[in-house]
């Protein structure tokens, strides 16, 4: 992709000027149409618009973990994951609520100046409604959640727990499924609407270098559609 000769022209060369990167055009692309496409980089809007981007993501307090001299908590984590690019939102209702009552929990659980561990897996399993198939709403397939579900189980399990059905009431099964479904088709959308603006970006940019180069001929007619799986 477009943006990916870029990236690699800015990482081979260790410079962010776009006219340092004239040399390293990838093969597919004509030499002429990279030259051209390299010049409306170094332009002043695209810089302008590339500055713009970089300071919203510094204003983003979660994202500058380097920042904190720590690793950062579950819930920063959490934050970090199901909050969308650039504002305070989270990706879904779901992922508000389950947040806001883990933060209730926490509050009510531990006395203000009392330290707080970064993670207390009963809140947080209660807060997201249980358990279910042996995951955890907001853990990823790379965090092990076995810990979680341990301390959880051996928190709340009666004597006669090994021998009772583990799984939950159906009517918590259909709670689980319908935020785990609202979770992807607000991430879905989110990605969606990311790679059509990308999309338009670079096309409109190819199209413009092509028309420095042969301005005598039409622009090409470019479509492009991209079709997603929503989980319904």
């Amino acid at each position: 992709m477009m943006w990916e000769a870029r990236d690699k022209a800015m990482k081979t060369t260790g410079n962010r000027d776009p006219m340092a990167w004239l040399d390293y055009d990838p093969v597919w692309l004509r030499r002429d149409y990279w030259v051209s496409l390299c010049e409306r980089w170094a332009a002043g809007p695209w810089q302008e618009r590339s500055q713009a981007a970089k300071r919203n993501r510094s204003s983003i307090p979660e994202k500058n973990y380097h920042e904190l001299e720590r690793a950062p908590t579950f819930r920063e984590l959490f934050d970090r994951t199901h909050k969308r690019k650039g504002t305070d939102d989270y990706v879904s209702e779901s992922a508000r609520t389950i947040a806001e009552t883990y933060d209730r929990t926490m509050a009510e659980r531990y006395a203000e100046g009392t330290s707080q561990p970064d993670l207390d897996p009963e809140a947080w399993v209660d807060a997201a409604g249980g358990p279910r198939k042996g995951r955890v709403y907001g853990f990823g397939d790379s965090l092990d959640t076995h810990p979680v579900l341990s301390s959880y189980a051996s928190s709340i399990a009666p004597p006669a727990y090994a021998s009772s059905s583990a799984a939950p009431p159906v009517s918590g099964v259909e709670e689980i499924r319908g935020l785990i479904r609202e979770e992807l088709r607000a991430e879905l959308q989110t990605q969606r609407v990311e790679l059509q603006t990308q999309f338009a970006d670079m096309v409109q940019q190819l199209i413009s270098a092509m028309q420095v180069v042969r301005p005598t001929q039409p622009a090409p007619q470019v479509s492009i559609s991209i079709n997603f799986i929503y989980f319904g």
